[in-house]
């Protein structure tokens, strides 16, 4: 009798081992099963979502479409009369030392979307450079419109750097002062591609 006991204690353990070893099976396959589809849903989720806008990622600003008054569409006003005093002769003749490199535009980018202090030239400007930001239509005269070739190319690169170093009195451009003169040609550099034709 004890030994029938003892037999059937056994084969209870063992079914129990047996179930729960099933159990455990069962377990990591639920687990995994549970991991992948999180891990799928996820996948599936930044589809729709499209590309991230993590640090250091852009755009394509020029062809974006948006409301005009963020700067994002339209084609601003051109050609525009210019109200900005001219530089000494000795500066407006100055050429852009820097070449017009990736890492340059990219520089130039940077400082006119975000970084410039106190605030980003784009808030005039646009955001695609037409003179149509969030900040131009309370402006008179109007913001510089860089998309606009008739323009620009009576602008020499020495005009700039004086206006964006001094500012322009009687209108809404402020003095930069404490921006750095390589940082401010790469902005220039920026600017000059607006009014370069635009590959679709």
């Amino acid at each position: 009798m004890i030994y029938n006991l003892s037999c059937n204690m056994q084969a209870n353990r063992m079914q129990i081992l047996k179930v729960f070893n099933m159990t455990e099976g069962f377990r990591k396959q639920i687990i995994v099963g549970a991991v992948l589809g999180i891990f799928a849903l996820g996948m599936v989720s930044e589809v729709l979502a499209g590309p991230p806008m993590g640090y250091g990622h852009r755009h394509h600003l020029r062809n974006f479409r948006g409301h005009h008054g963020q700067g994002f569409a339209g084609d601003g006003i051109c050609p525009q009369d210019r109200f900005t005093a001219q530089a000494p002769e000795d500066i407006s003749n100055r050429p852009n030392p820097l070449e017009p490199s990736q890492e340059v535009l990219y520089a130039g980018e940077s400082l006119f979307q975000v970084d410039v202090q106190p605030a980003a030239c784009k808030i005039c400007h646009g955001v695609t450079g037409n003179g149509l930001g969030i900040m131009a239509q309370g402006l008179n005269p109007p913001p510089r419109n860089f998309n606009c070739k008739e323009t620009m190319k009576e602008i020499s690169d020495g005009q700039l750097f004086w206006i964006i170093r001094n500012g322009s009195p009687g209108t809404g451009m402020p003095a930069f002062k404490d921006l750095e003169d390589k940082k401010i040609w790469q902005i220039i550099h920026y600017l000059r591609q607006f009014a370069e034709p635009r590959r679709r």
